[in-house]
């Protein structure tokens, strides 16, 4: 049932997605205070503290840019609002937007938001409770697995770490749980299994009753050998091609935030606690969530993911890595 479940999602999104393409009204429409508005859909997580940052600080306004934010509740309900017109951009994992192209959803990644890489830079935590009892991807079969949405990083990680234990995506029980519920799902015992980010993770870790344990961290078991981009913003290729130098500048203006985000311990954790809603102590333990070795998308940081999005089954239908990124010179 849960491969029906992905395959439906994947039919009606980019049914959807298609259509929303036809109807997608022009992006950065001026607002009242000269400012070129950019509708970024979005939800609120440690990853992406430096555009909150920004936003306070002025720094897209300096710019030249009006940020409005567009909440979603997924990366898949990001690609939904960009290309149905509702946003102009938009915030996921990096495999989403790829998903979404192989399923005729006209997006391009534009610009990196996180990657992941050694020694202890991971957003994607898999996580299971002391009472499954298991200490190995080897041992889940017939245990539940814990995801927040089917086609999504969640579910490419936790797929590419069983297919490498030799067990199948159809040996394990699947549920979709969002983020902020998952705590609570392991500690009653409705999941054997989590694939989380922060600050679920240190929610988890910390709750005695659930003595979890973590089986792996990074979305891609590629990443701990060299970065791979983790999430990132992405556009249709129409407004790319429109706005390439308003996606310049926002871009900008967020490498100015992230910059003195990763550059301020103090300041990373206030903003931690401040929008991440973790304990003051937990927020300073934290490594550095927004970390990248390059904010510009690269194809060597993103082909991991098409080739972990193949290699899983995941993604049925193939093209060019070229065709889904675009390079800007920030």
């Amino acid at each position: 049932m849960a491969t029906d479940m992905h395959r439906g999602w994947s039919r009606r999104a980019a049914l959807a997605a298609i259509v929303g393409c036809a109807a997608a009204t022009a992006a950065g429409t001026a607002s009242a205070a000269g400012l070129q508005t950019i509708r970024v859909a979005n939800f609120q997580n440690v990853v992406v503290i430096p555009l909150f940052h920004g936003i306070e600080k002025g720094y897209f306004k300096d710019a030249g840019i009006d940020v409005e934010i567009v909440k979603v509740a997924t990366g898949a309900a990001s690609v939904a609002a960009v290309a149905s017109g509702q946003a102009d951009i938009g915030w996921s994992a990096s495999s989403v937007p790829m998903f979404a192209r192989a399923n005729g959803v006209k997006v391009k990644i534009f610009m990196t938001a996180n990657q992941e890489g050694p020694p202890d830079h991971y957003g994607t935590h898999l996580d299971v409770s002391g009472r499954s009892g298991v200490t190995s991807f080897a041992q889940m079969k017939g245990k539940t697995v814990m995801i927040n949405a089917f086609g999504t990083a969640g579910e490419l990680a936790i797929r590419e770490r069983l297919q490498a234990a030799g067990v199948g995506w159809d040996e394990v029980k699947k549920v979709v749980v969002p983020f902020p519920q998952m705590p609570a799902a392991l500690q009653l015992g409705n999941a054997d299994l989590a694939v989380d980010i922060e600050p679920m993770h240190s929610a988890i870790m910390l709750n005695k009753e659930i003595a979890a344990k973590t089986l792996g961290q990074g979305t891609l078991m590629a990443s701990a050998k060299a970065p791979t981009t983790a999430s990132c913003y992405f556009a249709t290729d129409d407004w790319l091609a429109k706005h390439r130098d308003l996606a310049l500048a926002f871009g900008r203006a967020y490498l100015r935030a992230a910059r003195e985000v990763q550059a301020d311990a103090k300041l990373r954790a206030d903003l931690i606690v401040k929008i991440g809603g973790l304990p003051r102590a937990t927020a300073e333990k934290l490594p550095d969530p927004t970390w990248f070795h390059d904010i510009s998308v690269t194809k060597a940081a993103v082909a991991p993911n098409y080739d972990a999005l193949v290699k899983t089954g995941m993604m049925q239908k193939k093209f060019d890595v070229d065709d889904v990124i675009a390079t800007l010179p920030y």
